[in-house]
């Protein structure tokens, strides 16, 4: 309530107050000429005012605050009083700490109460104000002397800039989405350039503050196209800006400012400080634009030559140090030497070492140092042109692939592509020069996450080959339906070279399947192709393929073409060295001896049976055999020996079974009753 009458009050003291231009038109309130002495008084303290004003937009806020203290102490003049204390709160609120704003909000609220503000300077005042108040944290009161903005004036522009302050409310309410919304209406209905101009530097606040960089972007690549010098004609502004812009990764149009910048600089202080501003925000850019590094290193050589009261010679040396360290002409560890107090030293010398092992392909080294790179901190690795050491250890994983496949080393790939993103991997796995090599790393270590991604990638291709290495990999990592899925699209080709190659994973499917109509249908197969059978005798797979092949032709009755597998399924598992189906092969093959009275053969065969290896620790052992199959073995051999009158083997043999004590089989009972 004390706020709505205090508004009411406000409009009409600003209406009292009224005083018009006449004061500079030299005439008194009596209409009488002002004297020549007075004249000169008032121009001459004009004047000191002008010079505070530019100190400001020099950006020399302290000397500005010390000359308007004494300006406002010792001015005599009234009718200045407005103007000279608009501009103390201005400083004030541009010092930008909490006692200065809050003696800027006290200095200017007595003011504008007092009616010392003019009705010429209200205006401005309310505008001011309502930053200042936000500044303190007092929204409400912010909101009251926008609503003073918006009603105490009748032209158009005092309601644009009513609509300004409300925007600038609703940002420090962090309702930016309100904010743009009225920021954006203001855009489009203004005509003058200079109060567009004001609104977008609002709203590429609002744009910001709303994580809508991209929009923030166009729309100050449009202001400074079109009015720059709103900007250069004010270093405060500019440097303000320019300090937003490069927190907000837009420095190639800080740049475009500073450089205007110093084209308009006509103080030799201000120039020095521009340039060195503008070799900073070079260096921002170097990462990604190389020429930045040559055009920040001529500044800083220039900055080094000045000779008196030199504020910029130590940070420009170091920052040049920098610059030659960049080049390879200064090692990292000197630099890192010389620098030992200054911790962002450390670091870029740090981040110049990660890029040299990565230049020099130290991979061992990198991997090692994780650690202790991922502390480097965010801005550096932004100076050095990278937008994380995420993104960088995902290019030294992608170098160490490229190198780990080029050298066939599959260990260590599948080492790094647990550390690297999907879409690294992604990129690498659709990379055509690659691709042979991935996939028979991947056959030689499976990965499951790179097969999903890969299975992903090539769902719709039509390299039939990938199709194959798919095939493979699924049935690696025990996903059977993916591989059956792939060897039907293979169907689709019809490479009779392709399906040979791919015989035995199919077999293997259908195996995993344990369906005895997909095993019957792929030994059909089998036989309308029986040259694939033939080209992957030299394949370890064909030795389970042989025993399956064998079982179903003894079932088909099929048994003359059932022994001719048998045999070549004892001879494939001999010269592999793989007697996996032994003595199951052995067995059988001195029954079929038997058959043809060849006791002599069929006595080989059993002892074979009995001499089974295995492989431990890189040495041939005896694998054990179980006391069925021992049983079995000893009864046919006993039996064979007794039909060729050999009593004492005979004997012996079924001695030999009869100890066996883990078996309740049939040979066993057999031998027992012999």
């Amino acid at each position: 309530m004390v706020y709505k009458i205090f508004f009411l009050l406000l409009i009409f003291l600003a209406t009292l107050e009224a005083k018009k231009d006449f004061y500079y038109s030299f005439i008194n309130e009596d209409l009488t000429q002002i004297s020549q002495d007075q004249k000169e008084k008032i121009i001459g303290a004009s004047n000191k005012l002008k010079t505070i004003r530019r100190y400001v937009k020099e950006g020399q806020l302290d000397l500005a605050l010390k000359t308007i203290d004494i300006f406002i102490n010792t001015n005599k003049i009234k009718m200045l009083n407005s103007t000279a204390i608009l501009l103390k709160s201005e400083i004030l609120y541009k010092l930008n700490t909490k006692v200065r704003s809050e003696e800027a909000n006290k200095l200017l609220e007595e003011s504008i109460n007092n009616s010392i503000i003019n009705q010429d300077d209200l205006l401005e005042a309310y505008r001011l104000l309502v930053l200042i108040k936000l500044r303190v944290n007092k929204i409400q009161e912010a909101q009251y002397y926008a609503k003073a903005i918006e009603y105490s004036f009748d032209d158009p522009l005092s309601k644009v800039y009513g609509k300004v302050a409300y925007a600038q409310i609703y940002m420090k309410e962090r309702n930016y989405r309100k904010a743009i919304k009225v920021l954006r209406q203001e855009l489009v209905n203004t005509t003058s350039l200079e109060v567009a101009t004001i609104i977008a530097d609002q709203l590429y606040d609002a744009y910001i503050l709303n994580k809508q960089r991209d929009k923030a972007y166009i729309l100050v690549k449009k202001v400074l196209n079109k009015n720059i010098d709103y900007y250069a004609n004010d270093s405060y502004k500019a440097l303000k800006k320019v300090d937003k812009l490069v927190k907000a990764d837009m420095s190639e149009f800080a740049i475009d400012i500073l450089k205007k910048l110093l084209k308009n600089a006509n103080q030799m202080d201000n120039i020095d400080s521009f340039k060195f501003k503008l070799a900073n925000t070079y260096m921002q850019e170097a990462g990604f634009k190389k020429e930045y590094l040559l055009k920040a290193k001529e500044i800083y050589e220039e900055l080094i030559q000045i000779k008196d009261n030199n504020p910029y010679f130590k940070r420009s040396k170091m920052y040049l140090d920098e610059i030659i360290m960049r080049e390879g002409k200064f090692e990292p560890a000197m630099m890192a030497a010389k620098y030992s107090a200054f911790e962002s030293m450390q670091y870029k010398a740090m981040m110049q070492e990660l890029l040299n092992a990565i230049e020099d392909e130290k991979y061992e080294q990198i991997i090692r140092m994780r650690k202790i790179y991922s502390g480097i901190y965010p801005s550096i690795v932004k100076r050095f042109g990278y937008e994380s050491i995420e993104q960088i250890y995902n290019i030294v994983n992608s170098k160490m692939i490229q190198f780990y496949l080029k050298t066939k080393q599959c260990e260590q790939l599948s080492s790094v592509i647990k550390d690297v993103t999907d879409d690294v991997l992604l990129l690498l796995i659709k990379d055509k020069k690659n691709i042979d090599s991935l996939f028979e790393c991947m056959l030689d270590m499976p990965d499951k996450r790179a097969y999903r991604i890969a299975k992903n990638a090539y769902s719709k291709t039509q390299n039939s080959d990938i199709y194959f290495y798919l095939e493979q990999i699924a049935i690696k990592l025990n996903k059977f339906k993916d591989a059956e899925k792939f060897s039907q699209k293979l169907d689709m080709f019809s490479d009779s070279k392709l399906l040979s190659d791919e015989f035995l994973y199919r077999f293997l499917i259908n195996t995993h399947k344990n369906n005895p109509l997909s095993m019957q249908n792929f030994f059909a197969y089998a036989r309308a192709n029986q040259e694939f059978i033939i080209n992957n005798e030299e394949n370890p797979l064909i030795i389970d393929f042989y025993y399956e092949y064998y079982l179903y032709l003894l079932k088909e009755k099929e048994e003359e073409e059932a022994i001719e597998i048998l045999k070549k399924l004892y001879k494939t598992q001999n010269k592999m060295n793989a007697r996996i189906h032994s003595p199951f092969v052995e067995i059988e093959l001195a029954k079929y001896a038997k058959l043809d009275d060849d006791y002599d053969k069929a006595l080989k065969y059993l002892k074979y049976a009995l001499n089974v290896k295995r492989k431990k620790d890189g040495k041939s052992i005896d694998r054990k055999i179980s006391e069925d199959d021992l049983a079995h073995i000893y009864y046919d051999m006993a039996k064979i020996y007794e039909f060729q009158k050999k009593k004492n083997r005979y004997k012996a043999t079924i001695k030999k079974c009869k100890k066996l004590e883990n078996t309740q089989s049939f040979y066993k009972k057999m031998c027992d009753k012999l």
